[in-house]
């Protein structure tokens, strides 16, 4: 019937493309399988590349969206400043209390205000239960509207309006109230009871702080809070109205200053904004509220993920145009069969793609093995659901067509481009252009791998002086205690004496801050000396003790004594602090602090610097007084043989020193160490990731070596019947190797140089680039090369020359 052959006629192309795409796919997967090994190096290369591309993907995707879940995220802006003169040049994170309230009410450009202070840690009780919570924040009653913090129970408007009302997130709410409705019930927090008047859904782990409870700031109150210049413990938040411009904010911001601060003041003080989604990794103020990333990590990631695909790629085009000679006589029967250049391109890229779409399937299930063990060394969060992950779903489609693409290409148009009267007579080549390709291709890898070690082995050495420097102290076995009761505080000569008592412990300090990043800015006034030559100053609050449990040395003069009564008005500075206050002899000097209440009194002696912050700062100015009742932590130095069983005494005697508190203690050292902890887990991540490059590199050597060996096989049989040793042979087949390797190491050093002093300069102690850090990358570079083709080589050597003649 007609409407037969018009229906056979439409259906015909369809049928043939089918057809072709079949043929063409078990013609790609009898070509893999025939090159078992070859096939195998190339799908493993890129799984791992595509893999670590995945992870490092997952990571930055994280970093980059800290903060952006809020709905009005463009309009949040943290309110900061920076002060002329301090020791804190990026400015510090926190304001006084006036500012934010103010500045709503004044500034039409802002349409709403919300301020934190942080909580601290403290003990929880209700019924049996009696833990110590930690991230809790006082609020004003805005927080949740400008927040995307949704309430699971309560009224977002009025939860934080009355004085201790509480909002606890929904883990706490779990358990203190399980099985129970916790809205209007009281739960005791030091002591002191708070209304529980909202739970909210946990705070997603890509904030810049992650609150899990809400405490009303009409609950809290200082005797400064009032004041513009001084307890600046207020974060404070400003959502603007739409369209307002940050800039326009920020200059009435400093009108405002100047009309409630006296002339000085204003003039050297210099308000700002901070995008909300900007902190995470753009913000390095002093006190910033949570720990920052930055963003050179999330570049540093995303250019070794590149590095790593790129190495990957270079051994996929590396073996396919390396063995496009082997496939000649295919490229001749399907010529002379009627295939055009078009077809044999697309089956060529056929096999391309189906590799790499293997890759990217061996990928997946390599990066969902591993990504739990990722997330623990992260402390993230972080999920691979490609379902809901449209972005990194894209990003990956994307990188496998492309990769398919620049992979196969090159290959795929050699061959085709075969003629089939030039292979019959044996003339084919893929001429130079090809074998240089080759070598270029081998340089970049190795280049690539050489910077990686390079930087992996410097970060390694300048996180270990880090380790090492003598910071100035003795960190190691030192215990730190908070007081949880205020009776604790007056009774703090007694503890420490009743401590002392235990033979474990060498030494106990009372003091209100250490070394670590807990010393304070209070302001201070060097007598006899103008202004501007007073430089800022940090201080620590301290016991006569304190040297003695940190192992801290004197430069001149004498410590803090008990038996000296006037020694409550006297100071201590360190020698940084002596050079810049520009006093000959220091001791005998006077320091008074005003701000406070303290009255001018004499510098007693000057300690020896050390490093109470992180090594990324120089050391700066410091002074130390006696302030007791500003004490409530103990720090204790104990035997080094005796440590968990001098704890348990410790444990017992607080259980008489502060009855039904918890007893908790956290080791010195470990909380000195967190300030290098993001450095640390760099260093860990590149070391792992440079292993994965050289790895692949090594992948596609092995590879190119196995092909080498392979097609000189007549030429060693013939070496070796004319005499030539096995050692001759192998250095033959790997000396064009390691020359290109050699190359790539000369290549990589300025670069190398580059970087690696720019990350350096980041911190004011650091190690020296030292040439050998370069001579020690280029050995390993050239023993890995040297160790993956001399396999090949040697097997190929020992093979029994009358079998590689017979063979040819």
């Amino acid at each position: 019937m007609p409407g037969d052959d018009l229906y056979r006629t439409a259906a015909t192309p369809a049928h043939s493309i089918s057809i072709m795409w079949k043929n063409n796919l078990k013609l790609a997967l009898r070509v893999l399988w025939k090159n078992k090994t070859y096939s195998l190096l190339n799908i493993f290369g890129l799984a791992l590349g595509f893999a670590c591309c995945l992870l490092i993907g997952l990571y930055v995707q994280n970093e980059l969206s800290y903060d952006r879940y809020h709905e009005k995220h463009e309009r949040i802006f943290r309110l900061a400043n920076q002060v002329t003169g301090s020791t804190y040049e990026n400015g510090i994170a926190k304001v006084t209390a006036p500012w934010g309230e103010e500045a709503g009410r004044t500034i039409p450009e802002i349409s709403s205000v919300c301020r934190f202070v942080i909580f601290g840690r403290s003990v929880f009780r209700k019924g049996e239960q009696n833990t110590y919570e930690s991230f809790g924040y006082f609020a004003d009653s805005t927080a949740l509207s400008m927040f995307t913090w949704p309430l699971v129970q309560g009224d977002s408007q009025t939860a934080l309006t009355q004085p201790n009302s509480i909002v606890l997130d929904e883990n706490l709410a779990k358990k203190y109230f399980d099985g129970q409705d916790p809205i209007g019930q009281p739960i005791t927090i030091d002591g002191e009871e708070y209304q529980v008047t909202g739970v909210m859904e946990e705070v997603p782990e890509n904030s810049h702080f992650r609150p899990r409870y809400l405490v009303s700031l009409s609950t809290y109150s200082h005797p400064d809070m009032n004041d513009w210049s001084r307890w600046n413990q207020f974060y404070t938040y400003v959502q603007l109205r739409e369209n307002a411009a940050p800039g326009t904010v920020e200059t009435k911001l400093q009108v405002m200053l100047e009309r409630n601060l006296d002339a000085e003041r204003a003039a050297a003080t210099h308000p700002f904004l901070q995008p909300l989604a900007s902190i995470h990794l753009h913000s390095k103020l002093h006190r910033e509220i949570g720990t920052n990333s930055d963003i050179t990590y999330v570049y540093l990631f995303s250019i070794i993920a590149l590095f790593i695909l790129v190495i990957a790629c270079f051994n996929f085009i590396n073996l396919a145009t390396a063995r496009a000679v082997h496939r000649a006589k295919e490229v001749v029967m399907r010529k002379v069969t009627g295939a055009t250049r078009g077809s044999l391109i697309r089956q060529y890229l056929g096999e391309s793609y189906l590799v790499v779409s293997l890759s990217v399937l061996l990928a997946l299930l390599l990066a969902t093995t591993f990504l739990p063990f990722l997330n623990t060394f992260l402390g993230s969060e972080l999920t691979l659901d490609l379902a809901h992950n449209g972005l990194l779903t894209g990003a990956l489609i994307t990188l496998t067509l492309l990769v398919g693409l620049l992979s196969g290409a090159y290959p795929a148009f050699v061959l085709s481009g075969f003629r089939p009267g030039k292979i019959l007579k044996g003339s084919v080549s893929l001429g130079g252009g090809s074998g240089l390709l080759r070598k270029g291709l081998v340089v970049a890898q190795f280049a690539i791998a050489v910077f990686l070690i390079i930087g992996a082995l410097v970060i390694s050495s300048q996180l270990a002086y880090i380790k090492n420097k003598n910071l100035g102290f003795n960190k190691e076995q030192v215990v730190v205690i908070d007081f949880r009761d205020e009776e604790s505080v007056r009774k703090a000569a007694t503890i420490k004496s009743e401590l002392l008592s235990l033979p474990g412990v060498q030494t106990v300090s009372v003091a209100a801050n250490r070394p670590g990043g807990s010393d304070y800015g209070v302001p201070y006034e060097a007598v006899g000396l103008p202004e501007d030559q007073q430089p800022a100053m940090r201080c620590l609050v301290v016991d006569p003790d304190f040297l003695d449990t940190y192992q801290m040395e004197l430069a001149a003069g004498r410590n803090f004594r008990v038996d000296m009564a006037t020694d409550s008005a006297a100071y201590l500075i360190n020698e940084t602090a002596a050079r810049q206050l520009g006093w000959e002899d220091p001791v005998g000097q006077q320091l008074a602090m005003p701000a406070v209440g303290r009255e001018a009194g004499p510098i007693i002696g000057v300690v020896k610097d050390f490093h109470f912050r992180s090594l990324q700062e120089p050391i700066a100015p410091l002074y130390f007084f006696m302030e007791p009742s500003w004490c409530y932590e103990l720090s204790l130095r104990l035997e080094a043989n005796y440590i968990e069983k001098t704890l348990a005494e410790i444990e017992q005697k607080w259980a008489v020193f502060e009855p039904g508190q918890p007893f908790t203690y956290r080791f010195f050292d470990e909380s000195f160490d967190s300030l290098h902890e993001a450095e640390s887990r760099t260093a860990t991540i590149i070391k792992w990731f440079t292993v994965i490059a050289i790895f692949i590199t090594g992948l596609g050597l092995f590879g190119l070596s196995t092909y080498t060996a392979e097609r000189r096989t007549r030429e060693i049989g013939i070496r070796k019947v004319l005499g030539a040793s096995v050692v001759s042979l192998v250095g033959m087949l790997s000396r064009d190797f390691l020359r290109l390797v050699i190359i790539g190491f000369i290549l990589a050093i300025p670069l190398a140089w580059i970087v690696t002093r720019q990350w350096l300069s980041n911190y004011a102690y650091h190690i020296d680039v030292s040439w050998r850090y370069f001579v020690l990358a280029g050995i390993i570079a050239v023993l890995i090369a040297f160790l993956t083709v001399s396999y090949q080589s040697l097997r190929a050597a020992l093979v029994n020359p009358v079998e590689s003649l017979k063979n040819e």
